[in-house]
């Protein structure tokens, strides 16, 4: 009996465990400072501080690349996050915002796309850019 409740108790403290050290929550506030720049303070990951929000642009090595908004007040909105390469823009279908949530989308754009020049965007009655991000 005592075994089965040490076994027991070892295996609640093991779920335990990885349910409280698990992955970060993408809910995480984003930072985004004067300049365009996150709390990563590298050019391929831009960004721009919006009244209600903050749309971010990050480059991977291996070619994927994702545009980011945070909605951090104001009522739900409506909106298509895209991103622009080569002087072409590409959106996402809408998705509905509301304060307080993270929405994302990622491209996968092949391993030569990585530092080019791409700027994020969000398209929600009017246009949102971020800073051009790059190596």
């Amino acid at each position: 009996m005592r075994r089965r409740v040490n076994a027991t108790l070892i295996a609640l403290a093991i779920a335990t465990g990885s349910v409280m050290f698990g992955a970060p929550s993408a809910s995480a506030t984003p930072y985004c400072d004067s300049s365009g720049y996150s709390a990563t303070n590298e050019p391929v990951e831009r960004c721009t501080s919006l009244d209600n929000g903050i749309l971010t642009v990050h480059q991977g090595s291996s070619g994927v690349m994702s545009t980011q908004y945070y909605k951090s007040g104001g009522s739900a909105i409506s909106a298509k996050l895209g991103y622009s390469r080569s002087g072409t823009s590409h959106y996402a279908s809408a998705v509905s915002i509301s304060k307080g949530q993270t929405k994302s989308h990622s491209w996968s754009l092949g391993a030569d796309a990585y530092c080019s020049n791409i700027i994020g965007l969000m398209s929600s009655g009017s246009t949102y850019q971020t800073p051009t991000s790059h190596c």
